[in-house]
């Protein structure tokens, strides 16, 4: 990012797309940092993990806790906390309406800080800066 803000136009630049969820927070250390303070939105690619196959993060008790108090599935938490800041684009999967429309819903929830903390202590932020997720 730093490179492409060097060329020519580089004010042009609308937003950058990056795998970003819950469980793959390693642009939060520098790049997301950095991007908020020249306001450069971001694209979260697979804000759901994959569809977390291995259910890592939709079987986990912390999510699964949060999502029954918001009487929303796992993944609409998983989704929320993608698009927490407003700032955040999201480009969930969906692959049957019903899908989509739980995708939307998901907009509509606002975790408290007490349940961005618990997240936090369950998915912990980077300490030190990470290699670009892609997977």
């Amino acid at each position: 990012m730093e490179e492409l803000m060097d060329l020519p136009n580089a004010d042009q630049v609308a937003a950058n797309e990056d795998l970003y969820n819950l469980g793959s927070r390693g642009i939060e250390y520098s790049l997301l940092p950095w991007m908020r303070q020249r306001h450069i939105p971001l694209i979260a690619y697979t804000p759901v993990a994959a569809g977390d196959a291995r259910g890592r993060l939709t079987n986990d008790p912390v999510v699964k806790q949060i999502a029954d108090n918001h009487s929303a599935t796992a993944w609409q938490i998983i989704l929320a906390w993608a698009i927490r800041d407003g700032n955040t684009l999201a480009i969930p999967q969906s692959g049957d309406p019903k899908h989509a429309v739980d995708n939307v819903k998901a907009a509509d929830i606002t975790l408290t800080d007490n349940e961005l903390a618990q997240l936090d202590v369950e998915f912990p932020k980077p300490t030190s800066k990470q290699p670009l997720d892609m997977r």
